[in-house]
C-alpha cells in the first residue's frame, strides 16, 4: 500500500512535530507533540478522502470497531446517525487512573467528503472532558490507517 509507505517514511523521518501526507486518493495529518524513531506523542489523527468511501457508515464503523487493533483499548461503535452521516466509536473500557476515565475517541463522517479523526480524552462523570496527548508506535499507527482505509 502506497500510503503505508509514504506514512511511514514521514514517521521515521527526524523532523519535529505534525505532518500531512497525501497518497491513494486520502489525505493523512498528525499533530504531534514529540516524535521519536519508534513512536509520537499525539494530539490527533485524521484522514479523509474527498469523494465518500465504497462501504455504507455502519458497515465501516463496524469494520473498524471489529479491525483495529493498535490501540491500548479496543474500539466500539456508540452511535451511527445516517441523517448527519457520523459515527462515534468510543474505547469498549477505559482505563481508570485517579478516579479518571482515558478513552479513545473515533468520529466518522461519510457524506461528500470522507473523514475519520481520533482524539484521546480525559474525563470523569459530570465534568467536561478534555482532550490529552497520547503516545502509538509507528506500527500502531500504520496499522490502524490500515485498519480505517481497508479495501477502500
Amino acid at each position: 500500500m502506497i500510503l503505508e509507505s509514504t506514512l511511514r517514511q514521514q514517521l521515521t523521518s527526524p523532523d519535529a512535530g505534525g505532518f500531512h501526507v497525501y497518497a491513494e486518493g486520502w489525505d493523512f495529518t498528525l499533530a504531534t507533540e514529540k516524535k521519536d524513531s519508534l513512536s509520537c506523542a499525539l494530539n490527533e489523527l485524521t484522514l479523509g478522502k474527498n469523494a465518500p468511501i465504497k462501504e455504507n457508515l455502519r458497515a465501516w464503523a463496524t469494520r473498524i470497531a471489529a479491525t483495529a487493533t493498535g490501540l491500548m483499548e479496543p474500539l466500539r461503535v456508540i452511535e451511527v446517525d445516517t441523517s448527519l452521516s457520523r459515527a462515534i466509536l468510543r474505547s469498549e473500557a477505559p482505563t481508570l487512573k485517579n478516579g479518571k476515565a482515558f478513552y479513545y475517541e473515533l468520529l466518522l463522517t461519510r457524506s461528500a467528503r470522507t473523514l475519520a479523526t481520533l482524539r484521546r480524552y480525559v474525563g470523569q462523570y459530570g465534568e467536561k472532558r478534555e482532550p490529552v496527548t497520547f503516545v502509538l508506535t509507528h506500527d500502531a499507527i500504520a496499522k490502524l490507517v490500515a485498519d480505517i482505509v481497508g479495501a477502500n
